[in-house]
């Protein structure tokens, strides 16, 4: 009998354990570990923070999904020690493995930036994105008595996929929370250090996302290079290299995200907490160890650059890692992975969007980008869940 440890129940995670349920022997333990119960689909974190879906539609009870023969340890990780093939916790008995699945996720990535990690809001998972959208309630509301304008006005730091698809959302909602509290329009600044925006989109889409915003009343200020964070401003300079403020008593902050910080606790050679892994998915030197997700630079084979950690491909490496874990256990040797890409969408809104689709990246854009994005979604429950999961989590309002 061996032991199968997987440490993390987001999308690589929870797509692994399905694959090691079917393929492991029935005599094996197969342990799942995360800090919550619940697994958030992290791509529409936007929305909760946008305050435009209920974050009950997003997640699941893990350990209602996984399989009875799954045991599930409510833990967060402190360090793993790859050396000895052992885990340790906080609050929890060290867990000794045979193969491992190492799946643990993103944090939000200040870059060293002064003042982020005190005076900006995070969106790192399902709380802190609910704690946006309850500090934005907040700060509008308290206008009615303030009259203090900041609290009328949003910085948002970083236009890449988040910072995007959460400004697309935030057209929707604000002005649904200044009409229930009688204020005047919020201003919407998204400050950018790029003269562009979303670069893995051709020039075409991105100015549709570009037209959007400027038809919604969403400032762009592109080639801004944010200095600080101050206690409700944002210092940065422009592409003149002048300095400027722009002052917001919302800063949320959607600049990047690194993997989660065990990585670089624990010892292993990395950058911004992701592991350059084997083809097949191992740890060099650990044939027993497997690392996806967030905290995975996985390289194509001809390519310079790692694939994006997007959540499609951390679907496709839990599985991958999963099915060589088995074939290791059945002594067989592992399979590089092979990934093909059935393309990319950005919501703008509920109903509107842009993404490149199928092997030669067809554009498309506006609702039919939307509804792709929901299907999207429900394939991602479909893959990292089941068809349950589907029917009662699952985005259908595909027509309006």
């Amino acid at each position: 009998m061996s032991t199968t440890l997987v440490l993390g129940g987001g999308y690589a995670g929870m797509r692994a354990v399905k694959f090691l349920t079917k393929g492991l022997p029935s005599g094996d333990q197969l342990i799942l570990v995360d800090q919550t119960p619940t697994h958030t689909e992290k791509t529409n974190l936007h929305e909760v923070a946008a305050g435009t879906i209920d974050p009950e539609k997003i997640t699941y009870n893990i350990p209602s999904i996984i399989a009875k023969r799954v045991k599930f340890v409510q833990a967060t990780v402190k360090n793993v020690d790859i050396k000895n093939k052992e885990v340790s916790f906080e609050a929890h008995p060290t867990i000794s493995y045979d193969y491992l699945v190492l799946a643990l996720g993103f944090q939000s990535e200040t870059f060293g930036v002064p003042g982020a990690d005190e005076n900006a809001l995070p969106m790192d998972d399902l709380a802190t994105s609910e704690a946006v959208y309850q500090y934005i309630e907040a700060r509008i509301k308290a206008y009615r008595t303030s009259k203090d304008r900041n609290d009328l006005k949003i910085a948002v730091c970083g236009a890449g996929f988040t910072g995007i698809e959460l400004l697309g959302e935030l057209t929707q909602s604000l002005p649904k929370l200044q009409a229930k509290y009688q204020v005047p329009a919020v201003k919407l600044v998204c400050l950018e250090r790029m003269p562009s925006i979303l670069p893995m989109f051709n020039q075409e889409l991105r100015d549709y996302a570009l037209a959007f915003m400027e038809k919604h009343n969403v400032e762009m200020r592109l080639g801004s290079v944010i200095t600080a964070i101050k206690p409700g401003a944002v210092a940065y300079t422009d592409a003149n290299k002048a300095d400027h403020e722009f002052t917001a008593n919302t800063i949320i902050w959607t600049v990047g995200v690194s993997g989660s910080h065990v990585i670089a606790d624990s010892g292993f050679e990395q950058r911004r907490n992701r592991v350059t892994v084997q083809p097949d998915l191992s740890l060099k030197d650990h044939p027993e160890v497997f690392i996806v997700g967030d905290v995975a630079a996985v390289f194509p084979p001809d390519g310079q650059r790692p694939y994006p950690t997007t959540a499609q491909i951390a679907l496709a490496c839990g599985e991958q890692a999963a099915k060589n874990i088995v074939a290791l256990r059945g002594g067989k040797a592992t399979t590089p992975f092979n990934y093909q890409s059935s393309g990319t969408v950005a919501s703008l809104s509920d109903r509107d969007g842009i993404g490149e689709i199928f092997s030669n990246n067809r554009p498309v854009k506006g609702y039919s980008a939307s509804v792709l994005k929901k299907v999207i979604t429900d394939r991602s429950l479909l893959e990292s869940a089941h068809l349950g999961t589907v029917f009662s989590k699952g985005r259908f309002d595909l027509y309006h």
